[in-house]
């Protein structure tokens, strides 16, 4: 195993954690938990795991939720949501996927993303 092998993988919030905040990653991160609070990754994927109960901002290259999530999601890429999943958001990327079985209640807008991930960059420069 190598000494960066931990730093370089993907980070995990497990099951059972409780979290409120305002993370931010330059690795993708799954989440297993609970969680409250803004998620920054923007160059990053999300996983919301099968286990996990998000209620978050959540601003990411791409999302794939498959447990509960309630919030806004602004993804440059797509947005996955799984069977199983329940979700109840305003969406901001320009391709979604609904499996079969997947709880969705919200809206879509295709057309801001690009807009809204520049002001989001620009307010984690700023601290």
């Amino acid at each position: 195993m190598h000494a960066h092998s931990r730093a370089d993988g993907p980070s995990h919030l497990p099951a059972g954690l409780t979290i409120a905040g305002e993370p931010a990653s330059d690795h993708d991160l799954t989440i297993e938990g609970i969680f409250e609070g803004q998620i920054t990754l923007p160059e990053q994927h999300l996983t919301i795991g099968e286990s996990a109960r998000v209620k978050a901002r959540i601003l990411a290259r791409t999302v794939t939720i498959v447990g509960r999530f309630e919030g806004t999601v602004t993804a440059t890429g797509r947005v996955w949501v799984q069977n199983g999943a329940s979700v109840q958001a305003h969406l901001q990327t320009p391709s979604v996927v609904l499996a079969d079985g997947a709880e969705f209640t919200g809206s879509v807008d295709p057309n801001r993303t690009e807009a809204a991930m520049h002001v989001a960059r620009y307010r984690q420069k700023q601290g």
